[in-house]
């Protein structure tokens, strides 16, 4: 069962990174750069005008390391027909969970440390903790995490006296994440960090007094929900096989492509509608005009708020040029007695009117904390420009592709 979960485990980090190479490529890495980059900047500005004793800082802190402890889950790599094909090793199936567990439990440690690290610097100056404060707060962190998935774990054991039913599901792992948080928090870390230990010990013992009954339907249908939620989040750049689209009626953008629908002109009717109906460009489109919101707002400079704008504006318009060739393999399309010209100057007009909405929307976010309108303004005129220069270089672009 060891060496079953090693394949298991090889072919899924395997899979994972085919869809990691497509997800970070060079557009992603860019924003995901200014953006983390625009968060800290202003997480470090902030920092300055906190001072110690704020009443509001334990809760907080609280709130936040219980919702970093739910982010982890336990990965069984368990597939479907594994219910047939397994099932004559049940009994053996303790010590395939024992690898998965221990998997999970490491990548789980890793995002608690790195919400401890991230919170560090507000706490050390609110709390004004020495390290020895610091060190029992972190372990008792450490220790949530690994009570936490003591009882995933757990949930899937037929013969399980702590978990029936999803009221004791988040009774054990949400109730006792947070009295552990708060306990350290809030009371005191050496208090906090007594009762995970003791909690920890108590479901440990607990959970491994009955003989572990694997309950294979509720293992594998937590697993397919785990690997759907990752698929859905690769689908969001690329094609995933295993997810299905979902049709949904969009009465929202009715009048939004009526309107940007040039009448008696077929190519606009086709590159409008096939933009509102592609997920993946219109997908695409609105997840790069989010970041810049986000990446701008955030960011106290007035001139480097300008200037992401613009760079968020430039890799938007080379994002929908390729959109031009959507319908070249439909035979169909060959048949409009419409010139070349028209085409070009149809899909100009569509992209003209997605620029200047994402250049409004970027320009809005500008405003920021501070409400400063008037670099908001100059973004929002300079912006404009920038998109109308890029829209009639576009027959440029598409000759040299």
């Amino acid at each position: 069962m060891n060496e079953l979960y090693r394949d298991r485990r090889e072919g899924h980090f395997v899979s994972l990174l085919k869809y990691w190479r497509l997800v970070f490529n060079d557009h992603f890495v860019i924003a995901l750069f200014f953006l983390l980059g625009a968060l800290a900047y202003s997480y470090a500005g902030w920092l300055p005008h906190l001072t110690g004793g704020q009443w509001w800082a334990p809760p907080v802190l609280a709130i936040w390391f219980t919702l970093v402890a739910q982010l982890g889950r336990f990965a069984t790599l368990l597939k479907p027909a594994d219910r047939i094909f397994l099932l004559p090793k049940s009994s053996q199936m303790g010590d395939y969970l024992r690898g998965a567990w221990w998997l999970s439990l490491l990548l789980g440690e890793l995002i608690t440390i790195a919400g401890i690290v991230v919170a560090l610097p507000m706490a050390t100056i609110t709390l004004q903790w020495h390290n020895f404060q610091w060190l029992m707060a972190s372990g008792a962190m450490i220790l949530a995490e690994a009570n936490w998935f003591i009882l995933a774990k757990d949930q899937l054991n037929f013969n399980s006296r702590l978990q029936r039913g999803w009221r004791r599901w988040v009774v054990n792992q949400w109730v006792e994440t947070f009295l552990i948080v708060s306990s350290s928090w809030i009371y005191h870390p050496l208090g906090g960090l007594v009762f995970a230990v003791v909690l920890l010990f108590v479901n440990s013992w607990v959970a491994n007094k009955p003989a572990y009954s694997l309950e294979w339907n509720a293992a594998i249908a937590l697993e397919n929900h785990r690997m759907e939620q990752l698929y859905r989040f690769f689908n969001l750049f690329t094609d995933v096989p295993s997810v299905t689209g979902r049709i949904a009626r969009r009465r929202w953008a009715d009048r939004l492509v009526k309107g940007w629908t040039i009448t008696n002109h077929p190519w606009s009717y086709l590159f409008v509608r096939g933009f509102v109906r592609d997920t993946e460009m219109s997908g695409l489109a609105m997840r790069l005009t989010a970041v810049a919101m986000v990446v701008v707002f955030f960011i106290p400079l007035g001139w480097l708020k300008c200037v992401l704008s613009l760079l968020f504006i430039y890799l938007l318009a080379g994002e929908l040029t390729p959109f031009y060739h959507h319908f070249d393999n439909n035979a169909m399309v060959h048949l409009l007695a419409v010139g070349e010209k028209v085409k070009l100057t149809d899909f100009q007009s569509l992209c003209r009117r997605v620029l200047v909405l994402a250049t409004t929307l970027i320009a809005v976010a500008n405003l920021g904390f501070s409400l400063r309108w008037q670099w908001a303004v100059i973004s929002l005129v300079v912006g404009l420009l920038l998109a109308e220069l890029l829209v009639r270089l576009m027959p440029r672009r598409l000759k040299k592709r």
